[in-house]
C-alpha cells in the first residue's frame, strides 16, 4: 500500500518530541533510533535534552493532521546528516519514508545546497538500508573509529537536487513548511 494523501514536514515541538518518545517499549528499541544515551523508561527532560543537540534541528512528518514521521538535520561529518529518522509503526508500509527523506533533504537543500547528505543505519535493519538505497545513498567508509554494526551511507547534493526534481514526487516548500506529495506510486515498498 503507498501513500496518495500530501505530507507535510514541520519544524517538531517540544510536545512532537514528547509525542515520538511513546513510540518506544524498551531500552533497545529507543538506543536503536537514537542511538547511545538514552534511558528507559524515560524521563521526559531527559529524553529532550538528549534529542536536542547542537546544531541539530527536528522535524515531524504529518499526513492529514495526524504525526507519522520524524527526524533530525544535524551538521556533521561537513554534511547534512541525517539522523533519527522514524517512520510511526501504525503508518509504515504506506511509502512514508521516502516522503519523509526526500522532505529532510529538501529542507536541508534550502539551508545550504552544496553539502552532501550522510546517515548511519544498523546492519540488520535492511528494510532501511534498502530504502536508502533505493533512493541513491551508498556505502561508505565511516569517519573516525569503526562501528561494527552500523553502515555509513552518502548520497551527493546533485543526486538528492536530482531526487527533488523527479517525476514521481511533487514538493513545495515555504519557511516554515515541506509539502510532499506523490504523483505515482512506483516507490512502493520502501518502508
Amino acid at each position: 500500500m503507498t501513500t496518495s494523501a500530501a505530507c507535510q514536514l514541520f519544524e517538531a515541538t517540544i510536545d512532537d518530541c514528547l509525542e515520538i518518545s511513546r513510540c518506544f517499549t524498551d531500552l533497545s528499541t529507543v538506543t536503536e533510533w537514537g542511538g547511545e544515551g538514552f534511558v528507559f523508561p524515560m524521563q521526559q527532560q531527559q529524553f529532550l535534552l538528549q534529542l536536542h543537540r547542537p546544531n541539530t534541528s527536528s522535524y515531524i512528518l504529518k499526513q492529514q493532521a495526524a504525526t507519522v514521521g520524524f527526524g533530525q538535520i544535524c551538521q556533521r561529518f561537513g554534511k547534512h546528516h541525517l539522523a533519527r529518522l522514524l517512520v510511526l509503526p501504525e503508518a509504515r508500509g504506506k511509502n512514508l519514508s521516502y516522503a519523509l527523506l526526500l522532505s529532510l533533504m529538501c529542507r536541508a537543500l534550502q539551508q545550504n545546497r552544496k553539502l552532501d547528505f550522510s546517515l548511519f543505519v544498523f546492519r540488520h535493519n535492511q528494510v532501511a538500508v534498502h530504502c536508502y538505497q533505493q533512493l541513491g545513498f551508498k556505502m561508505t567508509a565511516q569517519p573516525g573509529p569503526e562501528h561494527p554494526g552500523l553502515y555509513f551511507m552518502q548520497l551527493s547534493c546533485d543526486d538528492a537536487r536530482q531526487l527533488l526534481t523527479s517525476k514521481g514526487w511533487h514538493l513545495q516548500l515555504n519557511s516554515t513548511v515541506v509539502s510532499c506529495q506523490p504523483q505515482e506510486t512506483t516507490n512502493a515498498n520502501l518502508d
